[in-house]
């Protein structure tokens, strides 16, 4: 063996990476990096860059094509129920029944009632549907705002309930005519706006008159007519009743009321009706209400005066019968203390039955009322007992009076009621009033287009951030190389930056093109080049005190650049003048004969270590002079146990004698165990490691398995770092990166 010393390729230009392994003492793998967070994000900022021009788009395309909602806005004022203005328990009661309850809430549920709704649809047609035929998604946007957008207006359209739901439509005529056409497609009727159109179908009778079209000719117009309830189902979610607050001193209450709809105009229109409909029903209401109770009250007035006509008869006839009789003032207070204890206690009783209604008979509250009926009912008896002492025609006398007293005060009563009666009517009758009617809004309320693409942008941003993110965490790729030295102790020899040459040769050694395609040779003054020629150096000084001059180069895993290390270090190794081989050594899935452009990879290591070929003659010359390269031959089914033999000692032992240097391209170390048998045959293993590929872990189980074979790895080789913008880790390749050749 005759090593090049290292005073022979000093004329030769390396890479100006420095190779120096001292860092900051700062700079520790694992701690938080905000820079080298900007990193990883400049890395991928086309991703993110592609998420957020992505969602930024559909929401402008979202704002476009939606249509833009109005909202129509009224103002409500409801009085509060009035104090009562009788004195008269009774009447209080009475006029309780048809006075409106000041609940908001019961308001807000009257105004959105299928009773209020209801007319409205009614009123203003809209369970109709008429409805231009568009193209889908984008058809109303393509029209909207436009002076030619087709227009359809029904005046009439009358169908049995049984067609309601069902598709009929309108198509417009260049004469500026229309036909009528039926959801089995076939044509009803044909006329003009204004014409009044008849026709049947399945057997019923159909009515039809449009009020307005314009339209081309050949536009379809879907005409329907929903059901009541469906209308009703579609109104409601539309209209918004709150309360904004109470009016000051005094018990009105204010409801704001809005109504959103695409259609401005149409939004005032409905909202509008939809009080004139609130008022109508309530005025009904209370008309209904009170009618029905001034007749109750106007039936039960003959049968009073009856009563009172005929006591006061009783009366005369006993006072004629028995001449003149003067009570005395004992009997006359008698009379009026018995008269008045009498109506409290009917009116007590009244009271119970009322309370009765919400509380059971042995509350508290209703034995406290049974306590006062009965102090009552016993201070009337203590009465009654004092006039059973009085004569007994004083006793007749004052019980005739008192009868008549007792029946002319309930049809005073009864008459002071139903007057009482008609002035609350009166006063009811604007108990809620409009205090700011609908107007056609000027400007929608949605879509807000600015926040609708601020929204889409942040959700691109935040995708693309989460897609980076979770590329980050699946990969557990390592990316700062300075990790491998300080937490391994593995010195790293060489980085090699990613090449897009390198990329080319990469796909035409995947399509099998012919010829050589070696970076190194093509591409000499390529950064990755640049960085192999260091590590060429780097071997010149390893290898002092290697047994012999063969190198290995394996890695974790697959697809991480070996055959591309080894096959372009053999030949800036072979650029000095000298004498190299190169030897594919995976046995299983060797592809390194494509890179020299042989055709196939027979007559190789494989039959070499089986006997079949010798060494000598298994040699391929290649273009680059000074380097000879052995394929892995015919793909062997026991791999391991060819490289146990004893031939494949005695074949390192011949070709590290025949050559200066001997690189063997081995498979990956944690797939199989061939590169741990061929690690024990070598003088020097070199570890590649793909940045953003490899992880620490992996590398760290590598050095375990050669260590129990009793193997050191000399070094690691750091592969196709990708260049990024920020960070001082980034800034520690961008010498590398930027530096090259001066034209001349």
């Amino acid at each position: 063996m005759n090593p090049t010393s290292p005073e022979s390729i000093s004329h030769q230009s390396h890479s100006p990476r420095s190779t120096d392994h001292h860092f900051p003492e700062g700079d520790k793998g694992g701690e938080f990096d905000l820079m080298e967070i900007l990193s990883g994000l400049w890395e991928h900022r086309l991703v993110i860059l592609g998420a957020t021009g992505l969602f930024l788009a559909m929401g402008l395309f979202h704002a476009w094509r939606s249509t833009p909602i109005y909202e129509a806005q009224a103002l409500l004022q409801i009085e509060g129920q009035k104090s009562n203005t009788s004195t008269d328990p009774a009447f209080a009661r009475m006029e309780s029944l048809f006075s409106d309850p000041g609940e908001t809430k019961t308001e807000i549920e009257i105004i959105g009632s299928n009773l209020v709704l209801g007319r409205t649809v009614e009123s203003l047609a809209l369970d109709i549907e008429a409805q231009p035929i568009l193209l889908p998604v984008i058809g109303q946007a393509l029209i909207r705002g436009k002076a030619t957008a087709p227009q359809l207006e029904i005046q009439m359209f009358e169908i049995p309930d049984s067609l309601r739901g069902q598709p009929f439509q309108i198509v417009a005529l260049k004469d500026g005519s229309f036909q009528w056409i039926a959801p089995d497609l076939s044509v009803l009727a044909s006329g003009r706006p204004g014409d009044v159109l008849s026709a049947s179908f399945t057997g019923l009778d159909l009515k039809l008159q449009v009020r307005r079209l314009y339209a081309k000719a050949g536009q379809k117009f879907h005409l329907g007519r929903k059901t009541i309830q469906r209308a009703i189902a579609d109104l409601r979610p539309a209209l918004f009743v709150i309360e904004r607050g109470k009016a000051a001193n005094t018990p009105a209450t204010l409801l704001g009321l809005s109504l959103e709809s695409p259609n401005p105009r149409k939004a005032a229109l409905i909202l509008n009706e939809i009080l004139n409909q609130y008022l109508r029903q309530n005025a009904e209401r209370r008309a209904n209400t009170a009618s029905k109770t001034r007749a109750i009250l106007q039936e039960q007035l003959p049968l009073l005066k009856e009563k009172m006509e005929a006591a006061e008869a009783r009366l005369n006839q006993f006072r004629s019968r028995s001449g003149s009789v003067d009570l005395s003032r004992e009997a006359d207070l008698a009379l009026q203390q018995g008269s008045a204890l009498g109506s409290q206690i009917s009116a007590l009783r009244q009271r119970k039955e009322d309370l009765l209604r919400t509380y059971k008979e042995s509350s508290d509250v209703v034995a406290t009322l049974n306590q006062q009926i009965q102090a009552l009912e016993n201070e009337q008896g203590h009465i009654e007992s004092k006039v059973r002492s009085l004569p007994r025609t004083q006793q007749e006398v004052l019980r005739l009076s008192r009868e008549v007293q007792v029946n002319t005060e309930l049809y005073t009563a009864l008459l002071n009621n139903i007057q009482n009666l008609q002035i609350t009517m009166a006063g009811e009758v604007d108990k809620a009033r409009i205090v700011d009617p609908a107007i056609p809004p000027l400007q929608p309320i949605r879509p807000n287009r600015t926040m609708v693409a601020a929204a889409f942008t942040l959700m691109g941003l935040f995708l693309g951030l989460g897609i980076v993110g979770l590329r980050k965490f699946l990969r557990r790729g390592l990316e700062d190389h300075r990790l491998i030295e300080s937490r391994l102790g593995m010195p790293v020899f060489v980085t090699i930056p990613h090449s897009r040459a390198q990329e080319e040769h990469q796909q035409a050694v995947a399509r099998r093109s012919g010829g050589l395609h070696l970076l190194s040779v093509a591409n000499p003054d390529d950064l990755a080049t640049e960085s192999l020629r260091s590590l060429r150096i780097m071997m010149q000084f390893s290898l002092k005190d290697a047994p012999n001059g063969v190198i290995m180069v394996t890695g974790p895993s697959p697809s991480i650049g070996k055959s591309f290390v080894a096959s372009n270090l053999a030949a800036v190794l072979a650029e000095t003048g000298a004498k190299v081989l190169v030897v594919d050594g995976d046995l299983r899935r060797g592809s390194l004969h494509h890179y020299f452009g042989l055709k196939n990879r027979m007559g190789g290591l494989s039959e070499i270590l089986s006997g079949r070929a010798e060494w000598h003659s298994s040699i391929h010359a290649t273009e680059v002079q000074g380097l000879d390269v052995i394929s892995s031959g015919i793909l062997p089914p026991d791999p391991s146990e060819l490289l146990l033999s004893e031939r494949f000692s005695t074949f390192i032992e011949e070709v590290s004698k025949a050559y200066d240097f001997v690189i063997i391209d081995a498979p990956p170390l944690l797939s199989v165990s061939d590169a741990t048998i061929i690690g024990t045959r070598v003088g020097t293993v070199l570890l590649l490691v793909k940045s953003g590929e490899s992880s620490l872990d992996e590398i760290a189980t590598c050095q375990k398995r050669f260590a129990k074979v009793g193997v050191h790895i000399q070094g690691c080789i750091f592969n196709d770092i990708k260049p990024r913008g920020f960070g001082y880790k980034n800034q520690y390749y961008r010498y590398a990166y930027h530096y090259s050749y001066k034209k001349q």
